[in-house]
């Protein structure tokens, strides 16, 4: 008996172990579904929260845009609306999240294709607010300021028949008036633009630095008198004032997509899309990436670096200040001699000569001055092999030969433009190639100082020059955002690289198939002239404004707005030192032996640099 109720306990407790197992394979069952809903849960959400990053960056940008379009906009307001426009923007730019709900709630009732800023008073006979485009609230404020300013002239004729005193519509203007903004003045159907600000920089260029603004004349010509300004130092087409207005929390409203159309703006830059934000910024060896390949016209890849990138034999480590030399105007222009004794430095009016042989006095005054083109800025100076000739071009149609011996102007030549940008010569120094003011790309012969030929150019102005290593290919950048390489023997066009930005700067390297480009979205292109490859380089914060190679080839130097000097490796641009002066840094030179660079800057000096290996 003993034995069958042991039995009947065995399985008893078989079957409650039975039960127990089926209800945890149930509860398995599940838990296994519902791993699957989280996993796909949170896929859904990294699908999501990368789709998001990348609509801020997105949105970022056509703020940016969007903001650039206002800006340009409001400075043909008349100047009494301009104030009340400006601080429209600048309200826009200072919305909370909270007054976002506030307004999408607004909208949501609403319903109409316009919207309010909190604060801002109602526009007569306009129902209430909807959650379409936040940058009618501009054009609502210049209706707005129009009314007001036409009461205002009312109430001023009625108080001129009555005796009294008329009241300013417009308080703000002595303001405004005293701001840091460019004037543009008329004098005999010529606009010039004069753009003073505190910390006196300039947009040039020429061999290593930036092309002006080029400010349409009433009869379609281009003045190209020289900007004096940090502000305004992105050289652009049509100045604008406004072009440095700081976005600040108008970033706020870029992951607000219904405020934007989701399509991708014309000619958004795919390295500065890279380079937006960390969290969808590619990380090599935990820092993020700024150095982009693309091969066949692919996607864009970070680049990996080779070991020897930094450690190569002939690849600089770093660099030290030896001198600076106070030129006493805004330095557009330099050039080393080719045995290191002398700098050249190009400013307005003026070619200054100094004596750097011996760094340890530190020469204050330069050895002798040339005058040039009539007080107008030097946008290239470029120097003979032996030493005893200069040629200098920039803001005027002459260019000067100067023979350096005698201290006398050898001649001149009549570019029949308004400027020249950029200037280069022949291997044999028997031929100069000029980049002009309105695109073209005129040919000398410097020993029988008569015009030979004319290259067809850009559509707008050529900015920059460069000879290839062999000496028969030329290659030149534009404002028409082109990269053109050209036959000499032919005298016709090879090739031609078509980008979304402006062309500041270029450079061959001297030993190797590779182009640089400093452009004005910030980046520097590396081209192959053999392969269809390239490298899209993104650490300088605004316009590259000048760039130059070393003549081992190994390695090259960029100089921006951003006041940064940055040292690259060729090709692939592993930066191998970076510093930056007070001001913009305009223009640059590296020396034959490439163990010193000269910089020429907006706070009126060159700066004399030894490179250290």
């Amino acid at each position: 008996m003993k034995f069958l109720e042991h039995l009947e306990r065995i399985k008893d407790e078989y079957n409650f172990l039975t039960g127990q197992l089926q209800q945890q394979r149930a509860e398995l069952e599940k838990m296994n579904n519902e791993k699957e809903t989280l996993t796909r849960t949170y896929l859904m959400y990294c699908e999501m929260s990368m789709g998001l990053n990348h609509e801020m960056v997105r949105q970022q940008e056509i703020v940016k845009r969007y903001t650039a379009i206002m800006n340009q906009l409001v400075q043909y307001l008349p100047a009494e609306h301009q104030q009340q426009a400006m601080q429209a923007v600048e309200r826009a730019k200072n919305i909370s999240p909270a007054e976002i709900s506030q307004i999408m709630a607004a909208g949501s009732m609403g319903g109409m294709p316009h919207m309010m800023l909190p604060g801002m008073p109602p526009i007569p006979g306009m129902p209430p607010a909807g959650p379409m485009n936040p940058f009618a609230a501009v054009a609502a404020a210049a209706q707005q300021q129009q009314r007001n300013s036409e009461s205002a002239d009312k109430r001023d004729a009625e108080s001129r028949q009555s005796g009294s005193c008329p009241r300013s519509s417009s308080p703000l203007v002595g303001e405004a008036s005293s701001s840091k903004k460019p004037k543009i003045e008329e004098d005999n159907d010529e606009l010039e633009i004069d753009v003073q600000n505190d910390d006196n920089n300039v947009i040039t260029n020429g061999n290593g630095s930036a092309p002006p603004s080029a400010i349409r004349k009433g009869d379609g010509r281009e003045s190209t008198n020289s900007i004096e300004s940090s502000g305004a130092s992105t050289p652009s087409k049509v100045r604008n004032p406004l072009d440095q207005l700081n976005l600040g929390n108008m970033a706020n409203l870029s992951n607000m997509s219904a405020l934007f159309p989701p399509r991708m703006l014309p000619g958004f830059d795919q390295a500065r899309l890279a380079a937006a934000a960390m969290n969808s910024t590619p990380l090599l060896n935990g820092k993020p990436a700024y150095s982009f390949r693309t091969v066949d016209n692919g996607p864009m890849q970070p680049t990996v670096f080779p070991p020897d990138a930094h450690s190569a034999q002939g690849v600089p480590k770093s660099m030290h200040k030896r001198l600076e030399l106070p030129h006493g105007e805004v330095v557009c222009a330099v050039t080393i001699a080719a045995d290191n004794s002398k700098v050249y430095t190009g400013g307005k009016g003026c070619v200054k000569i100094w004596d750097i042989s011996r760094l340890a006095e530190a020469p204050r005054t330069p050895i002798t001055s040339l005058p040039c083109l009539n007080d107008n800025y030097i946008r290239s100076c470029k120097l003979f092999s032996d030493g005893n000739t200069l040629v200098v071009g920039g803001e005027a149609p002459k260019i000067y030969i100067w023979d350096l011996e005698k201290q006398t102007k050898k001649f001149e030549i009549d570019t029949e433009a308004q400027a020249c940008y950029a200037l280069a010569m022949s291997q044999d120094h028997k031929q100069l190639f000029a980049c002009c003011a309105d695109g073209k790309i005129v040919i000398w012969d410097l020993v029988s100082e008569s015009q030979i030929g004319t290259l067809p150019g850009h559509n707008d102005g050529a900015s920059c020059i460069d000879m290839s290593s062999d000496g028969t290919k030329l290659w030149t950048g534009g404002l028409d955002n082109t990269v053109r390489q050209w036959d000499l023997a032919q005298m016709q066009k090879l090739t031609q690289f078509d980008f979304n930005s402006q062309i500041f700067s270029l450079g061959c390297s001297p030993q190797d198939d590779w182009v640089a480009v400093g452009m004005e979205n910030n980046n520097v292109e590396v081209l192959s002239t053999s392969r269809n490859e390239k490298y899209t380089l993104h650490q300088h914060e605004s316009c590259v404004l000048s760039l130059k190679f070393a003549n081992s080839g190994k390695f090259f130097i960029s100089t921006g707005k951003d006041n940064a000097i940055n040292a690259w490796r060729t090709p692939y641009g592993a930066q191998l030192f970076s510093t930056k002066e007070t001001s913009s840094v305009l223009s640059c030179d590296v020396s034959k032996n490439d163990e010193l660079l000269i910089t020429g800057s907006g706070d009126k000096k060159a700066s004399l640099y030894e490179i250290l290996y």
